[in-house]
């Protein structure tokens, strides 16, 4: 979404806030930096099949205000799909499609063409206790010591078709931080942020000719909280544009802008 905030000459960075309402509550999902009072910002944690308000947040002096320009109501259409995010690098969404059956899975696996990448399960759900039993002296139970019980462990599994896509699980698993996971209703997991342990991946059967490029992919992942931190970007503001624009080192420095300000997101291409 593009981000209008005024005036250009006191605000470089805009906080962006989400909800379900026009009147909140509102959920900070992320920060832009500002260049001649625009910016752009990709919501890749928006909940699919529901209408969402947005609304941006910035600090002039020291003290937060409200901007005047709020969006919505904007709903992104779900097409049944598992889609795994990287919330601060929007380009490297997968979106996963399904087999309805185990033999439209073998189907799948051994048929060039169609979905590279292919969802098969999710694990069972673990809620693990937070509590600690100590035995007692000549007592027959022990102390409970106890708080809330944490938010569900599980685990996935899911099929890819070629090496291309092979690269790009590498690409979204390769910073190791948490992704967000979106699932159709009919599988009741809610929308979550999650953090993937150890990345497993295998060839084929070995009935199955080794040199064939599927990777069956499984791993681990714990919820955890929501994710806040600046987006490598999207639309003009990533990596590629700035290449593109700046394509030798010496095209970059002559406006007088630096690789760390590539990093940061303050240069953009125009």
């Amino acid at each position: 979404m593009p981000v209008t905030i005024f005036p250009p000459s006191l605000v470089q960075v805009a906080y962006v806030e989400r909800a379900t309402s026009a009147t909140g509550p509102w959920l900070r999902i992320g920060q832009v930096q500002l260049t001649d009072s625009a910016g752009y910002f990709y919501d890749n944690t928006a909940p699919l099949d529901v209408a969402v308000w947005y609304r941006f947040i910035y600090m002039p002096f020291d003290e937060e205000l409200i901007s005047d320009t709020m969006v919505g109501p904007l709903t992104l259409a779900g097409a049944g799909t598992v889609i795994l995010s990287d919330p601060n690098r929007p380009w490297a969404d997968i979106e996963f499609t399904f087999c309805a059956t185990a033999e439209a899975l073998t189907a799948a696996a051994c048929t060039p063409g169609g979905a590279e990448f292919i969802w098969t399960r999710f694990e069972p759900e673990t809620r693990r206790m937070d509590a600690g039993l100590f035995d007692r002296l000549n007592a027959e139970t022990p102390a409970d010591v106890y708080a809330r019980r944490k938010n569900f462990d599980a685990g996935a599994r899911f099929l890819t078709k070629t090496l291309a896509a092979a690269e790009q699980v590498y690409e979204l698993f390769t910073v190791g931080g948490p992704l967000f996971l979106r699932a159709p209703a009919a599988y009741g997991i809610s929308d979550v942020y999650m953090q993937p342990r150890d990345l497993a991946k295998a060839h084929l059967s070995e009935t199955i000719d080794q040199r064939h490029p599927h990777r069956v992919w499984a791993f681990e992942y714990t919820v955890v909280d929501p994710v806040f931190a600046v987006q490598q970007g999207t639309d003009c503001a990533n990596w590629c544009a700035v290449a593109d624009t700046f394509p030798t080192f010496a095209a970059l420095t002559a406006t007088g802008d630096t690789w760390a300000d590539v990093a940061t997101g303050v240069t953009v291409c125009p």
